[in-house]
């Protein structure tokens, strides 16, 4: 009996995972929906509308999967109740053909003569003890037999009404499935149109890939800058007699950092990641590959950013033709929000958790923060993907 209410247990928890996940896929496609109405706005293709149409596909697929396996367990949940549904109907016949039997038997031994010459043809006293028990034992158990076909009736009735409620929760996920299924197509086919637009201009695309690669470049020299210039000023005070060393607080504060990984807030409240840490391939210009130091985030137009976590601006940059930067120290942690048209606080400041920072830039009608982390050590100044931190 323990092994099974653990069984189902765990069988409910996996339902529950699997709804949870569907929920923030669902709301993921929402949040992308609206992102592509606004990046469509200008009537025409953008790289911004095929990198939201990627993610766009990639979660419809996630979803498309998981309603494929919310199917799979309703559909292993019907199985098990159809089988305990026939296993109680079994029970339920073999209690009324025992019950059937007792109640000929006390029918044929109705009335007290009957049962009285039934205690007198004892051929002792023990004996008569023992069938006088035995029919007050027969009439007790008749009647627990009667309970016993009422509360199986009861458990039939309440499994039958759980496998219709199931078996229109399968048609309803179906439906869903096949309705996600053809979205999916679309968003496909609307990726293929906006790429094939965009191939005419690649001209256009390529000033725009050297114009990002600079501004990346830029960025990155400048938040070296800025950490070396930390490290410098730590030597300057006499803190540190060489290389880059933590106060105590410091190191608490880079712990808990630490201990977060996985579970740190979005930098804004609402986004789509559209750019991913690392190489990859550009999104419609075949051969070239891109680097990315972070990841980029798209959200709505004047969106807030805010800090992940706790900790001292130490830089506020700017980068010529790409907007503002904030570096965030975290203890052996910088956090870098970049992309911003505005800034809300100041070299020294301390931020809290989720306290807003900047305001994301505009630009080509799309607004996308972004964000890269890197950690100071003995071996130097190394980047890490902000995706592996930031709660998924």
């Amino acid at each position: 009996m323990g092994l099974l209410v653990m069984a189902g247990s765990l069988k409910a928890q996996d339902r529950k995972d699997l709804e949870q996940k569907r929920g923030q896929l669902d709301r993921q496609i929402s949040t992308t929906n609206a992102l592509l109405e606004q990046a469509r706005k200008e009537k025409k293709s953008t790289q911004q509308e095929v990198l939201l149409l990627d993610e766009q596909v990639r979660n419809r697929q996630a979803l498309v999967a998981n309603l494929a396996e919310e199917t799979r367990t309703v559909e292993k949940r019907i199985e098990e109740d159809e089988a305990v549904v026939v296993a109680l109907e079994g029970d339920l016949v073999a209690l009324r053909e025992d019950y059937a039997r007792m109640v000929q038997f006390a029918y044929r031994n109705r009335s007290s003569y009957d049962r009285l010459s039934y205690l007198f043809a004892a051929s002792s006293f023990a004996q008569a003890y023992r069938r006088s028990r035995y029919l007050n034992q027969l009439a007790e158990h008749r009647q627990q037999q009667a309970r016993d076909i009422q509360d199986t009736q009861v458990a039939l009735q309440d499994k039958i009404g759980m496998l219709r409620d199931q078996r229109d929760e399968k048609a309803r996920l179906l439906e869903q499935q096949r309705v996600q299924r053809d979205q999916l197509e679309e968003d496909r086919r609307g990726r293929q149109r906006s790429l094939d637009q965009l191939k005419k201009e690649e001209g256009r695309l390529r000033n725009t890939l050297d114009k990002q690669r600079k501004q990346r470049d830029d960025l990155d020299r400048a938040i070296r800058k800025a950490i070396e210039a930390e490290i410098k000023a730590q030597q300057r005070s006499g803190s540190a007699s060489s290389g880059f060393t933590l106060t105590p607080e410091a190191k608490e504060l880079s712990a808990d950092f630490e201990k977060n990984k996985g579970k740190l807030p979005w930098p804004v409240e609402r986004g789509v990641i559209t750019g991913r840490y690392g190489k990859q391939p550009h999104p419609v210009l075949k051969g070239i590959m891109i680097e990315n130091n972070g990841v980029d985030i798209t959200t709505e137009k004047g969106s807030s950013v805010r800090a992940i976590f706790r900790g001292e601006v130490s830089s506020v940059i700017v980068i010529p033709g790409a907007g503002k930067a904030v570096v965030i120290s975290h203890g052996a942690y910088r956090s870098v929000y970049s992309n911003l048209r505005e800034v809300l606080v100041t070299k020294g400041q301390t931020v809290g958790t989720k306290q807003d920072i900047g305001v994301v830039m505009t630009e080509d009608n799309s607004s996308t923060a972004h964000i890269e982390l890197w950690k100071i050590g003995g071996e130097g100044m190394t980047k890490v993907d902000p995706a592996e931190w930031i709660y998924r």
